[in-house]
């Protein structure tokens, strides 16, 4: 089975600019800075993000065993702002209101049960369908191929492989449960091979 693209830095940027504001603009930010799994993502609620942490939850991990990631401060941003929009998503159409019916409106706030990201109907979340969907016509507007909702997650590993960062500590944040698993996920250039090659007496 094919791996997901691992992509640059730019075409990050570019992806995540020309997704939908809101929902899964949100989605894929949180992917790339947690490198974390779609699934596991959308199942997130708001008691799962404090001040300085994202908490994935044993019971909606791959490998049933939970995980807490530093809060990148990109990501800070980002979630701090969207839980004050949070209340507007889905989209949903509203009746135009005469002079005579204005009333005080109150901006909901999330609950510490509430999903990050819900689905149209109460009690849900949003749906990896819908996130593939939006994803898969995004990447084809950019002519970005061989890409999927994995390649935040294969990226961003591959980065902080190529940084120097320690494999050991690159399964605390990734979940893998062997380091044998998490070397085969992660990406390696032409480039590194070479090095690697060079290398030889």
């Amino acid at each position: 089975m094919g791996q997901a693209e691992v992509l640059t830095p730019e075409q990050l940027d570019l992806l995540i600019e020309n997704l939908p504001e809101g929902t899964h603009r949100t989605v894929a930010c949180v992917m790339r800075y947690c490198a974390s799994r779609v699934s596991e993502t959308l199942q997130l609620r708001f008691s799962d993000i404090n001040e300085s942490s994202i908490l994935f939850r044993c019971t909606n991990t791959k490998t049933k065993q939970s995980r807490s990631i530093p809060l990148h401060p990109k990501l800070k941003a980002i979630l701090a702002e969207w839980r004050t929009i949070w209340h507007k998503y889905p989209l949903k159409a509203r009746k135009v209101s005469t002079l005579n019916e204005l009333k005080e409106y109150v901006i909901p706030q999330p609950t510490s049960e509430d999903y990050v990201f819900k689905g149209r109907k109460r009690g849900t979340h949003l749906t990896r369908a819908s996130v593939d969907k939006i994803l898969r016509r995004t990447l084809k507007e950019l002519e970005i191929h061989g890409a999927s909702t994995h390649s935040w997650r294969r990226t961003q590993l591959s980065n902080a492989k190529d940084s120097g960062m320690a494999l050991p500590d690159l399964m605390a944040i990734s979940g893998h449960t062997s380091l044998n698993s998490l070397q085969r996920y992660l990406h390696t250039t032409e480039k590194q091979k070479k090095e690697v090659v060079s290398c030889f007496k």
